[in-house]
């Protein structure tokens, strides 16, 4: 996971999916029509970054606790959503990522409207602003596969709802405080809804350099609207939080290095002029593309196409976000966990989670310079074996292993201290491992599985390197 925690599932060969997983999911509150972004780093290790309804990804608490024993399968642990709770999230999913229409009108859950009665309703100007009028005697809300026809009342100033609003507030567990979204439809009477919880709006993910990251990152599935327009909207929950911050011009870079400048509309908050950057990568309907907002109205991209493919995954000289995140003055809003300097160690209390603090214990100082000249590992449980027969360094730092020797030696400093690592290129499988120094490496400092090895050039030298280790230690 992003914030480092390892997960463990079973995955069984004559079959395609992966098993066991229902600790993480009850961990991470994952719903249906949650989305999983699944990058395989080799052997049986997987990246998994989480997207809620919203299209944003999400905040990854740190595990604290005592792993349980996964109980009764995937389906027990989303079974206190009903199926129209799952066509509610379906479609504030489909609103969020794939329709690139504006809203009609957002309505404030407030205790009267869950009181039920004749009081529930809105002001006359606003079923104006609907489309609405008084000829009219009812309107129709709905999901995917439900939909609720409410009877309308209308008097001097205020249109009021029949009992069948009190049966869709209930049907869809809308609490106080949510926001119900009405969206147009080609029939004047009739709105699609979409729900975004307050429980849940806080929980998205706002990172930073520090962390190795982008400020927030999301994604969109694109439309048969935006292929043929050439537009495309901003989820609404980061136009809340970073729409003042993004200029006219917009700046998208690319992993092959291309850069785009398309235009931005704050007042409809649509990306516009993508008309190159649609036609370069061939993007076509149920694409998906994904966002890293960096600050200073610049985004880093990242495309696939309908089978997961990254298209730009076979590209030379591939730019990656690690190498630039940082470079461009963005800084992220905390609405998380608050972050305490004690000492040389830094404490994450989060309220969320009483009497319990996770210490990142950072070894040495922290990185200088954005030019992208470092690697790291995550330490995994075969790095630890007695025997251990090499460390892959991952092929997206290619721009250290193209100029390495088939047989090279880097060295690595912690302070005084210092380590050879030998380097082995192996063309056959396309592998750079490192072998020798490892193992005494990995013996002072202590190593951990879970632990993040980051190396860093020094004066640019592709043969010398500090590093930083990052250690996730519960107390």
């Amino acid at each position: 996971m992003p914030s480092c925690d390892l997960w463990s599932g079973a995955y069984v060969k004559n079959r395609t999916d992966i098993s066991g997983l229902e600790e993480m999911m009850r961990f991470y509150d994952v719903k249906p029509y949650h989305f999983y972004f699944v990058e395989y780093n080799g052997g049986g290790n997987f990246k998994l970054e989480i997207f809620n309804t919203y299209a944003v990804e999400i905040r990854y608490p740190v595990r604290i606790l005592p792993r349980q024993k996964p109980r009764n399968g995937v389906e027990k642990v989303l079974k206190n959503c009903s199926d129209v709770e799952v066509w509610k999230h379906c479609s504030t999913l489909c609103y969020t990522a794939f329709f690139n229409s504006r809203a009609s009108y957002k309505l404030e859950i407030v205790k009267e409207h869950l009181a039920g009665g004749d009081v529930v309703g809105v002001s006359s100007d606003v079923a104006y602003n609907l489309g609405l009028d008084a000829r009219m005697t009812w309107m129709e809300v709905g999901v995917p596969k439900y939909k609720w026809k409410i009877g309308l009342n209308w008097t001097e100033h205020v249109v009021q709802f029949d009992e069948v609003w009190k049966e869709f507030t209930e049907d869809l567990k809308l609490k106080e405080g949510d926001i119900c979204v009405l969206q147009y439809t080609n029939h004047y009477q009739k709105f699609k809804v979409a729900i975004f919880e307050k429980s849940n709006i806080l929980n998205f993910n706002l990172a930073g350099p520090e962390q190795g990251k982008s400020i927030m990152k999301f994604f969109k599935i694109v439309s048969e609207a935006m292929e043929e327009t050439f537009h495309l909207a901003f989820p609404e929950l980061f136009v809340e939080k970073f729409g003042s911050q993004i200029s006219e011009k917009v700046i998208l870079l690319m992993p092959d290095r291309n850069e785009f400048v398309v235009n931005y509309s704050g007042k409809n908050n649509f990306l516009y002029g993508l008309k190159e950057f649609v036609r370069a990568y061939s993007i076509a309907v149920d694409f998906l593309i994904f966002f890293d907002f960096l600050g200073n109205s610049t985004f880093y991209v990242s495309v696939f196409d309908y089978l997961g493919e990254d298209v730009c995954e076979d590209v030379d000289d591939k730019l990656y976000l690690e190498e630039i995140v940082g470079s461009f003055g963005g800084t992220a809003v905390s609405i998380g966990p608050s972050i305490e300097p004690v000492g040389d160690v830094m404490c994450i209390k989060d309220s969320s989670l009483p009497n319990c603090v996770v210490e990142l214990e950072v070894v040495v100082d922290v990185f200088k310079g954005v030019h992208g000249l470092r690697f790291e590992i995550l330490v995994m449980p075969s790095h630890m074996l007695t025997h251990c027969h090499g460390v892959d360094v991952k092929s997206k730092f290619s721009h250290f292993r193209d100029v390495w020797k088939k047989k090279d030696y880097i060295t690595v400093y912690d302070g005084s201290r210092s380590w050879k690592f030998e380097i082995r290129k192996r063309r056959e499988s396309k592998r750079t491992t490192i072998h020798q120094g490892w193992i005494q490496f990995r013996g002072d400092l202590q190593l951990n599985v879970g632990d993040v090895c980051k190396f860093e050039s020094i004066d640019e030298d592709l043969w010398k390197f500090r590093v930083m280790i990052l250690r996730s230690v519960v107390v």
